[in-house]
C-alpha cells in the first residue's frame, strides 16, 4: 500500500488489534493493499465504495445505519462521493475530534466519534447511554474507523445475519477473511457479486463446523499439527440493521477443537464422518431416515421413496454439531448409534478425555469389563444390557458391580480380581464423573464387543432420558 499520509499510522490499519470486527476490516486492507500496493488508502476506500454500490446497490444495512452508502436520501455515485468526502476529513483531521486513547487499540491519537453510521454494534444518537461518560459514539483513531468500512467484504452471512468468525490464532483470523474476499473477487469477475457472500450453510453450528474442515483442508501449520490443543474459534452472528441490533456469540472451545479435528486422522475420520452424517434432522422430512451405503436421506411417501441427497440436507440442523458446540454431551448418541453400528471405540475414549476430562484408568476398566460381560450365554448379555439401562441410580449401578460381576468372577473361581476397592472408588464412581456416563460407556463398550464377535442381540435403548440431577 502506498503511504501518502503523514497523518496515519499505517501499520496500524492492518496489524491485530484483538477486536474482532476491526481485525476483519484489517485482514482486508492487507489483502487489497498486497492486491495493488500502487493504491495508496483513500483509493482503497473509493475501490471499496465504488463495491458496495455499484456491485452490491448499498446493501450494507446490517452493518452500518445511515452510513453515506446506506443513507436512503443518496443515491448512485453521490453514496460514493460522501463516502470520500467522510473518509477524507479523517485522514485530514478536519473532522471534529480530541485528543484521548483509542478505545480499542489503546494508544495516545486523535480520536473520532464511532457510532453505527461507521462502525458495528455501538450506540449513537438516543443511545449515548452506551458509552463512558455520556460521549456521542466511542472515540476512536481514525485507523480503526477506516478498518471498519471494509469489514463487509471479509464478512459472510449465515441464515440471514452476519458472521464473523475469530480464533485466538491471528493466522485463522486471516485465512477466513481471504477465503471470503477470494470469493468476492472470483463472483466481481464472473459478474455474480450482487452482495455480502452468503454461505451455503444457513446454520451457524453448520457453518462454523464446515470452516474447520476447510482449516483441515489448508495449507496452515496450526491446521495440521498435532499440537491443536490450544486453538478456539468464536462465530459472531449478529446485524445492526434498523431498529433491532442484536449478536449472537457462538463459541468452539479449545477442548472440543482438540476432539473433532482428532476425529480427522485417517483411522476415525470414515467412522466419525458417518457418525456425523446420520445426525441431520428437519422437522419438514421428519421421518427421514440415513442410508449409509448411499449417504443420502430416504423419506418414505404413500407409494414412493423421495432421496435427499447432501447439497440439501447439510442446510439441516445436526444434533452433534448443535451438541458439540453447546457443550452438550453426546455421549448418548454414541450410544444409541453404537447399537446397531460397528464404531471405533477410540472416538469415545478422546471424546471422555478431552472433553469431559474422564481418567484412561476409567476407560480401560469399562472395557475390560464390557469383554467380561460379553464373555458368557446370549441370555447372560441380554439380562446385563437391561439391567444397565434400566438402573435410575448410582446404587442400583454399584449393585450390578458387586453382584453381576464381582461376585460372578469370584463364583468362576478367577484368582485375579476384577474390581478392586480402589477402582470402584476412584475410576468406576469418581466424584467428578457421572454414574451415567459410566454406564452408558459401557453399554456402548458391550454393543461393540457384541459387534466384534458377530452376536446380535436385541435390546432397543431410548434416545433420551429425564435425570432428577440430584441422584
Amino acid at each position: 500500500m502506498k503511504e501518502t499520509y503523514n497523518t496515519i499510522d499505517y501499520n496500524w490499519l492492518i496489524q491485530p488489534t484483538g477486536d474482532p470486527f476491526t481485525d476483519v476490516g484489517g485482514y482486508v486492507i492487507k489483502y487489497l493493499s498486497e492486491k495493488d500496493p500502487e493504491k495508496d488508502i483513500l483509493e482503497l476506500i473509493e475501490y471499496m465504495a465504488k463495491i458496495y454500490v455499484n456491485r452490491w446497490s448499498g446493501k450494507i444495512n446490517p452493518f452500518f445505519l445511515n452510513s453515506a452508502i446506506t443513507q436512503p436520501a443518496f443515491k448512485g455515485d453521490v453514496k460514493i462521493k460522501e463516502t470520500i468526502k467522510y473518509f477524507s476529513s479523517l485522514l485530514n483531521e478536519t473532522a471534529s475530534n480530541e485528543t484521548g486513547f483509542c478505545r480499542i487499540t489503546g494508544r495516545k491519537a486523535k480520536l473520532f466519534k464511532a457510532g453505527r453510521d461507521n462502525s458495528l454494534m455501538s450506540g449513537s444518537g438516543g443511545f449515548v447511554n452506551f458509552h463512558h461518560n455520556f460521549q456521542f459514539g466511542l472515540m476512536l483513531s481514525k485507523e480503526m474507523l477506516i478498518r471498519m468500512l471494509f469489514i463487509p467484504y471479509g464478512s459472510i452471512f449465515i441464515g440471514g445475519r452476519i458472521a464473523v468468525i475469530y480464533s485466538n490464532d491471528a493466522q485463522v483470523n486471516e485465512f477466513f477473511v481471504r477465503k471470503n474476499c477470494e470469493a468476492n473477487d472470483n463472483n466481481i469477475a464472473m459478474a455474480s457479486s450482487d452482495g455480502v457472500l452468503k454461505s451455503e450453510y444457513g446454520i451457524p453450528a453448520n457453518a462454523l463446523f464446515r470452516f474447520v474442515d476447510d482449516l483441515f483442508l489448508s495449507q496452515l501449520k496450526i491446521a495440521t499439527d498435532d499440537d491443536t490443543g490450544k486453538l478456539s474459534l468464536t462465530l459472531y452472528h449478529f446485524t445492526n440493521f434498523g431498529a433491532s441490533p442484536e449478536i449472537v456469540i457462538y463459541k468452539l472451545p479449545s477442548n472440543v477443537f482438540r476432539f473433532y479435528s482428532t476425529c480427522q486422522s485417517i483411522k476415525l475420520k470414515s467412522d466419525w464422518q458417518q457418525f456425523i452424517m446420520a445426525h441431520y434432522v428437519n422437522s419438514k422430512f421428519k421421518g427421514a431416515k440415513y442410508n449409509q451405503s448411499a449417504s443420502i436421506y430416504e423419506l418414505t411417501k404413500k407409494d414412493s421413496i423421495e432421496q435427499i441427497s447432501f447439497d440439501d440436507y447439510k442446510t439441516w440442523r445436526n444434533v452433534v454439531l448443535e451438541n458439540l458446540l453447546k457443550e452438550k454431551s453426546i455421549l448418548r448418541l454414541f450410544v444409541n448409534w453404537g447399537i446397531k453400528h460397528k464404531f471405533n471405540f477410540n472416538i469415545v475414549e478422546i471424546y471422555q478425555k478431552y472433553v469431559q476430562n474422564m481418567k484412561q484408568e476409567t476407560l480401560n476398566k469399562i472395557k475390560e469389563l464390557a469383554l467380561f460381560l460379553t464373555n458368557t450365554g446370549e441370555d447372560a448379555i441380554k439380562k446385563s444390557i437391561r439391567a444397565l439401562d434400566g438402573y435410575k441410580s448410582s446404587y442400583e449401578l454399584r449393585r450390578f458391580f458387586l453382584k453381576n460381576v464381582v461376585a460372578k468372577n469370584y463364583n468362576d473361581g478367577s484368582n485375579d480380581t476384577i474390581i478392586t476397592m480402589e477402582e470402584l472408588v476412584y475410576y468406576l464412581f469418581p466424584d467428578d464423573v457421572s454414574w451415567r456416563d459410566i454406564r452408558d460407556i459401557l453399554l456402548f463398550a458391550i454393543y461393540q464387543e457384541l459387534h466384534a464377535k458377530n452376536i446380535r442381540v436385541e435390546a432397543e435403548l431410548p434416545e433420551e432420558e429425564t435425570y432428577n440431577e440430584n441422584e
